[in-house]
């Protein structure tokens, strides 16, 4: 059975998308607030899923950090940011676009972890069995390569691991003042999975697809903890907050 666990302010928006989920999921029983010791409720044979409600995303995270501290027994973790893209007219097929959640600039090896958690990601959500097309997007680099120094070593360290012709890399740019530029460039050969080397540049990506463009649909969540974790935006709808808890309780 799923509960919803609730950080912040839980207003009629997050109620009435919380009860149409559970009409269409009788997997999810209910919804409780957060508890401010950062640790999960006891509950037998319930597994939480931790969403964002009114409440700052700084704010929000720093509970979900905490949280996964205490049941990592202070290992090490590494959160990476999802999102699930579908388009409104159903014209083309939906993606995901990932980054590291708190850390700006991810090394090599949060690299692995922002792939790895996408893939794992698409496999659940899409209920599919071929491997992801992976888009590797940088937005600049030194003058040779034209890309991130650390995302082009990835890259070349790691592309044998995967199977072949199912990854690319290529420089974009991301400049906000076209979004159409953007929505052409990433449509033309939709990747399943597009990574990008920093927080700003899958911001930028965000907001043109999802503000500027008008025709594609955002789900957020967070990989990598021990529970699933919605990180909703504040501009949410009740209609788009319920298919991030479905979602969420799909995979």
């Amino acid at each position: 059975m799923k509960k919803i666990l609730c950080f912040g302010d839980v207003n009629d928006k997050y109620k009435n998308a919380i009860e149409k989920a559970m009409q269409q999921n009788a997997d999810i029983i209910g919804w409780e607030h957060a508890p401010d010791s950062d640790e999960l409720p006891d509950a037998k044979d319930t597994e939480f899923i931790l969403m964002k409600c009114d409440i700052h995303s700084d704010d929000f995270l720093r509970h979900v950090i905490a949280i996964n501290k205490k049941l990592n027994g202070g290992n090490k973790f590494y959160l990476t940011h999802c999102t699930v893209f579908f388009n409104k007219t159903g014209e083309r097929p939906p993606f995901i676009l990932t980054d590291a959640a708190c850390i700006p600039m991810p090394d090599e090896n949060l690299l692995n972890h922002i792939v790895q958690n996408a893939v794992n990601l698409f496999g659940k959500i899409f209920d599919s069995a071929r491997h992801p097309f992976i888009s590797l997007i940088s937005a600049g680099g030194d003058t040779n390569t034209k890309l991130s120094p650390t995302l082009y070593a990835w890259y070349n360290a790691h592309r044998d691991e995967f199977p072949q012709d199912t990854m690319r890399l290529e420089q974009l740019d991301v400049a906000l003042d076209s979004d159409i530029r953007v929505e052409k460039h990433l449509t033309g050969e939709i990747a399943d999975i597009i990574v990008v080397d920093n927080i700003n540049t899958g911001n930028a990506i965000f907001k043109s697809l999802s503000v500027l463009s008008g025709t594609w649909v955002a789900e957020c969540f967070l990989m990598g903890g021990k529970q699933t974790i919605i990180l909703n935006s504040r501009g949410v709808t009740e209609n788009a907050l319920t298919q991030n808890i479905l979602l969420a309780c799909k995979k």
